[in-house]
């Protein structure tokens, strides 16, 4: 029953992340086992978003450790836990709260045991920056924890990189990079024990660089970034991208490419005229942000939600007033038009 529930949903933000993004590649399915025990440690720049990409772009069924602040309520803690979210503690969770890791890496322990999967962002939070930070060694440990209980258990790495054309804007694409898997076995010694976990954390630091675009000096991040964009460099493509970043210095700027008339701007206009009270609710929903790494998340929650709910009234209205066919033919209308409108509009803030 319980994996019905999570299809469920997985499918439901499936076609939600469908109706978001513009474009959603996926590289590397075929480095994902089938079986056996797996731990996916992905790069972290988009809030839930990231924290949702992956479970929706593979088959196996994923158990994926997310901020403890996000089951503050009853309610929320108890939708979390059905879809295989277990909340982890950080230091500005409280510092008794740390304690209550020590029952989750427990549990991890044994949903690796059970050989399931396990999803972490080991840069410990997510940021803006198109680079990785230095990993957490969180992920570490549960392998190391899991080692002493299991010696005799393999557990493999996916590196997954994850790279957005725009963090904030709409309506931007994605793509995400599955890295071959790593054995982590080998880099664990259960008698004597490196708990700096400087090996593996280098090696798993070093597939990420490689499957999204790394700038390295953050001190120059901005200014890097700008002349990436100059030279009309793709985003999606990080394989590309950090090879232009190891020769930037001698690379040529492009000319920027003319705008192309868009036929499809009389759609974008009628999506926006029919959605008028769901973008309003949005323009005033979005200055309210306080993190603005949550802006997608956001976005796509009313993408899922208020805009389905605010056509289906409507459509009930029309209903109504006329006859239940033209209220068919608005709602068709309503899902063609978005689904238009995602997959042709240009960035938008």
């Amino acid at each position: 029953m319980k994996n019905i529930w999570y299809n469920t949903v997985k499918y439901i933000v499936k076609t939600g992340l469908f109706f978001t993004h513009k474009k959603i590649k996926v590289f590397g399915k075929e480095n994902i086992p089938e079986e056996g025990a797996i731990i996916f440690i992905g790069n972290h720049q988009n809030a839930l978003l990231d924290a949702i990409l992956i479970p929706t772009t593979t088959t196996r069924n994923i158990h994926f450790l997310t901020r403890a602040s996000a089951f503050k309520t009853k309610i929320a803690d108890k939708i979390l836990r059905s879809i295989n979210m277990i909340p982890v503690y950080r230091l500005r969770d409280g510092k008794d709260s740390m304690n209550k890791n020590i029952a989750v890496f427990e549990q991890c322990f044994e949903f690796l045991k059970d050989k399931k999967a396990i999803q972490i962002f080991a840069e410990g939070e997510h940021h803006n920056f198109r680079s990785l930070l230095p990993l957490k060694k969180g992920f570490a440990r549960i392998i190391l924890g899991t080692l002493q209980k299991y010696p005799e258990l393999d557990i493999k790495i996916i590196p997954v990189g994850i790279n957005y054309d725009s963090h904030l804007n709409f309506p931007s694409s994605v793509s995400v990079y599955y890295g071959k898997p790593i054995l982590a076995n080998p880099y664990f010694n259960i008698e004597k024990p490196d708990t700096s976990y400087k090996t593996i954390k280098a090696k798993v630091s070093s597939e990420l660089k490689m499957l999204t675009t790394h700038i390295e000096n953050l001190e120059e991040h901005d200014t890097i970034i700008k002349t990436l964009k100059e030279l009309n460099v793709d985003f999606l493509d990080p394989i590309a991208t950090n090879k232009i970043l190891q020769n930037l210095d001698n690379e040529t700027p492009k000319k920027a490419k003319k705008q192309k008339l868009n036929w499809f701007t009389p759609i974008h206009i009628f999506f926006r005229i029919n959605s008028f009270i769901p973008l309003f609710l949005w323009k005033n929903l979005q200055p309210k942000i306080n993190d603005i790494i949550f802006t997608n998340t956001y976005r796509f929650a009313l993408i899922l939600t208020v805009f389905p709910l605010f056509y289906l009234i409507q459509a009930g209205i029309i209903s109504v007033v006329f006859n239940y066919k033209y209220g068919l033919t608005y709602l068709a209308v309503c899902i063609v038009t978005g689904l238009i409108t995602t997959k042709t509009a240009t960035l938008t803030p």
